[in-house]
């Protein structure tokens, strides 16, 4: 470390670490880093402005640091236990990689100190731009592996450094004294951040992708090489078909009768079915049929900022804090209501919001059953004739009930993205310090109560028990996946602390 006259500083730091998570080939890796700063409020030119910057740095700073979090032995085979029909037996758990190394992570920052009017107001703002290059991800293998599927089965792909990310971002921090007088303060905490990360490498390929699963080996998202991570994956959905001439006028279904006439209410694609957007096609351009090729990215689970902010006030003993915080842009993928307003089963409860779904009525109730419609299929009720129903609610955004869902309506769609942006009274605590003489007498250093309310209100738009989702514990490369998450509780409490 270096400083001159409390202008001037530099610092430079080398690191060699060693961690057994790894195999005894690459145990061992050096990481530096060097920093340095200028304190410019004290320099001789700033002297006519003390009154106003009462404190003022600038920092430039690059660094490494290694990341070792895989757990113990993951990069050796393991073994793990499994119930069979000819009783306990063992299997091996994952495959190995000795050759698995450190990952690092090199960060360029650049920030900036500011103390306004005696430090009344402290400002700081880092400017970031961090890569983590070797980084210690599971391998995505083809399903043959025997990596897919139950986890209590399959076999878990090995860990590998194949991955580099790059994350660019700026943070603001703002603590203001706002009012002091009479025994009375108020100070605020205010902290902004904006972050963007992109997923620059993946083993080498511009044509690789990372893929997450909600539920088996359901993919619900899908990281692809120079896009951010956890992007969502599946349709657009365009709305409902209105009736026989919004099928065939729109491309093909995966469930188009062959011969283009043979429409059955169970069995093919029908008036009140969910209609998709023609993405792409094999050959990356539309062609016409709704299939897998049309799936896409459907937004992302990452907020465009996040914040907190926290005020405090001071009367004589009496403290009262206030803590918010929240985040702005990030999508939720409501896992949940896609189970529970499909009406695809007869046992499964439903959410009240089917009631709004789509509801077929009869076109012209002069026909009589039973008759040959336009196809030549004989019908014998009017809702199982293509040429005699049509959608009575066209504004619907839920699909018709009809059991083991023909048209795949509940496949993964943006109609299961909502809008995770919330603000949260996160904390609340009314505290009171008793007299620092009645608590000598009570043979006491200090004694205080207090009572604190956590999450007493959330604003969001979101439809379930709660926004604030995170990462997903059931796969990897999943975020933002509510899958039944329990949601954060409204806890009341009351303290006492005593100090001897």
């Amino acid at each position: 470390s270096y400083s001159y006259s409390d202008k001037y500083y530099a610092t430079y730091t080398f690191r060699y670490d060693g961690s057994s998570n790894f195999g005894p080939k690459n145990r061992w890796a050096p990481f530096h880093s060097v920093a340095g700063s200028w304190r410019f409020t004290n320099e001789d030119f700033m002297s006519g402005v003390k009154g106003i910057f009462s404190n003022g740095k600038l920092r430039l700073g690059w660094g490494q640091t290694g990341n070792q979090n895989i757990g113990g032995y993951a990069w050796g085979a393991s073994i793990s236990k499994m119930e069979t029909g000819l009783g306990m037996g063992y299997r091996q758990s994952n495959i190995a990689n000795p050759y698995i190394k450190w990952e690092t992570q090199e960060q360029f920052n650049i920030g900036l100190d500011l103390g306004l009017i005696n430090n009344r107001i402290e400002l700081t703002v880092d400017a970031y731009d961090k890569i983590s290059r070797d980084m210690l991800m599971q391998m995505q293998l083809p399903s043959y592996m025997g990596t897919r599927g139950n986890g209590s089965s399959a076999l878990a792909a090995p860990r590998g450094n194949f991955g580099t990310i790059d994350n660019k971002g700026i943070e603001f921090s703002i603590t203001s004294h706002n009012f002091k007088r009479n025994n009375f303060t108020w100070d605020t905490e205010l902290q902004v951040s904006f972050n963007k990360n992109t997923l620059e490498a993946l083993d080498g390929t511009d044509a690789a992708y990372l893929e997450g699963y909600g539920q088996w080996s359901d993919v619900v998202s899908r990281s692809r090489v120079g896009e951010s991570l956890y992007n969502y994956y599946g349709y657009k959905v365009a709305g409902v078909y209105q009736d026989l001439e919004d099928i065939k006028s729109w491309p093909k279904a995966e469930k188009y009768p062959a011969d283009g006439k043979s429409f059955s209410r169970t069995n093919t694609v029908y008036p009140g079915d969910l209609k998709f957007e023609d993405i792409s096609g094999p050959n990356g351009e539309p062609d016409g049929i709704i299939n897998e090729y049309d799936r896409t990215n459907i937004g992302s689970p990452l907020p465009k900022f996040t914040f907190g902010l926290n005020n405090t006030f001071n009367y004589k003993n009496i403290d009262l804090t206030v803590f918010i915080n929240g985040s702005y842009g990030n999508k939720v993928l409501n896992y949940m209501s896609r189970n529970l307003n499909n009406m695809e089963s007869l046992w499964n409860n439903q959410l009240s919001m089917v009631t709004e779904r789509a509801r077929l009525q009869q076109v012209n109730e002069s026909f009589t059953y039973p008759r040959t419609n336009s196809t030549g299929a004989t019908v014998y009720n009017w809702f199982d004739d293509i040429d005699n129903v049509r959608v009575a609610n066209p504004n619907a955004t839920i699909p018709r009930a009809i059991q083991n869902d023909p048209n795949d309506n509940t496949r993964l769609s943006d109609r299961y993205i909502e809008d995770g942006s919330y603000l949260r009274v996160k904390n609340i605590v009314l505290g009171y310090n008793f007299d620092k003489k009645l608590v000598r007498k009570l043979h006491l250093e200090t004694l205080r109560v207090y009572a604190n309310v956590q999450n007493l209100v959330t604003l969001t738009k979101y439809s379930g028990f709660d926004p604030e989702i995170g990462v997903s514990t059931a796969s990897v490369n999943v975020y933002g996946l509510d899958n039944g998450r329990y949601p954060s509780p409204q806890i009341y409490s009351f303290g006492l602390n005593l100090s001897f």
